[in-house]
């Protein structure tokens, strides 16, 4: 699978048997449900395609999560879900010998996971863990923290169930787990092991759990659910409702590019023309799209659009956005060199928002 967007002359839905669905910034933000989810999780389900959650949050059960996805309107059961608490759970689990005791440092989630596996959990470094999992709570606070540094510096393993820097909510973006991870290697020296997305291991369960044989990745984040898709060989649909919009996507570096863009879920039921390069540029549609060093050229219906650092934030059709994003990539991938990987598009390129559909 290469790193290009792809083609599909039929809705996702009907090419693939199970979408393996991140939550945050794709299904819900926080507590409340990203527009139009509910109805395209519906619809692709009634189109045949299953259902899988996976995410990186550990705080909550599965039980927990397919409550709140019920509440959104999105009828779910517990095993329709895969937590990074239940990826970091079967680790130790693979790992453990009868000596073996694990603190958790997280929410409940997460100590429900360990349990599930059969392991010992403990309560505080006093206990003498062996292994120490950490996963996100927003409940989480110094005293928690600072038991797992005592009993990593007393010797105990480290892993943790995802290094997520950010995570969206309702009020925008908060700090997420990887930056609580933080505190603890600053204190300890020690960097965890981790079991969350972007680690194919917990997309390879997910879909094993859900008997998938054509699985689809959906997320917003392409440093973890898309470059999870690519470790584990998944394709991969990208939304614009969470953290990476589309100058992140032109800038994408290849382990990060994912398969297929969409404003949001409703892309589950769309077809996706593959760009094609034509006549010195990258087409998809009615759209164009060119690479001149740092400047990258839209033609347009009524002309062309030339942007650059320094122009002003601008809107674009999705078609416009599969050839801006052919045309990066090929531009970028055209000018590396072996063992590099950078964007031709500078850091300062501007944002580029979606036309209102």
């Amino acid at each position: 699978m290469g790193a290009t967007l792809l083609g599909s002359s039929v809705p996702l839905q009907n090419a693939y048997d199970v979408a393996l669905l991140d939550l945050d910034g794709v299904v819900y933000r926080g507590a409340l449900g990203v527009p139009h989810a509910p109805e395209a999780v519906i619809g692709a389900r009634a189109a045949g395609m299953r259902v899988m959650y996976v995410t990186n949050n550990a705080a909550r059960a599965p039980q927990t999560v397919a409550d709140h996805l019920t509440e959104l309107d999105i009828p779910t059961s517990a095993d329709e879900v895969t937590t990074a608490a239940q990826a970091a759970a079967a680790l130790v689990a693979s790992e453990a010998d009868a000596t073996t005791r694990v603190l958790t440092i997280g929410g409940d989630g997460l100590r429900q996971a360990m349990l599930a596996e059969g392991l010992t959990v403990v309560a505080s470094a006093d206990e003498a863990p062996t292994v120490v999992v950490q996963g996100f709570a927003p409940t989480l606070g110094w005293k928690d923290l600072a038991e797992a540094v005592y009993a990593i510096r007393a010797g105990a393993g480290y892993i943790a169930s995802n290094l997520d820097a950010t995570l969206p909510t309702d009020r925008g973006m908060a700090p997420g787990n990887g930056s609580l991870v933080a505190a603890v290697v600053h204190a300890t020296g020690v960097t965890p092991r981790s079991t969350g997305k972007p680690q194919a291991s917990i997309f390879h369960q997910a879909a094993h759990r859900s008997d998938a044989e054509r699985p689809l990745v959906v997320g917003d984040r392409l440093d973890t659910d898309i470059a999870g898709a690519r470790a584990a060989g998944y394709p991969s649909l990208h939304v614009l409702t969470g953290v990476d919009q589309i100058t992140e996507v032109l800038r994408a570096i290849p382990g990060e590019r994912p398969t297929f863009l969409a404003a949001d879920l409703r892309g589950l039921a769309q077809a996706h023309p593959e760009p094609q390069w034509r006549e010195g540029a990258w087409t998809s549609g009615d759209a164009a799209a060119r690479v001149d060093a740092a400047t990258l050229i839209l033609t347009r219906p009524g002309g062309e659009l030339t942007l650059s650092a320094g122009s002003d934030p601008t809107t674009v059709s999705l078609d416009e956005f599969r050839a801006a994003a052919a045309a990066a990539w090929a531009a970028s991938d055209a000018v590396g060199t072996a063992g590099t990987e950078t964007s031709v598009l500078p850091a300062d390129f501007p944002p580029l928002r979606l036309a209102s559909e």
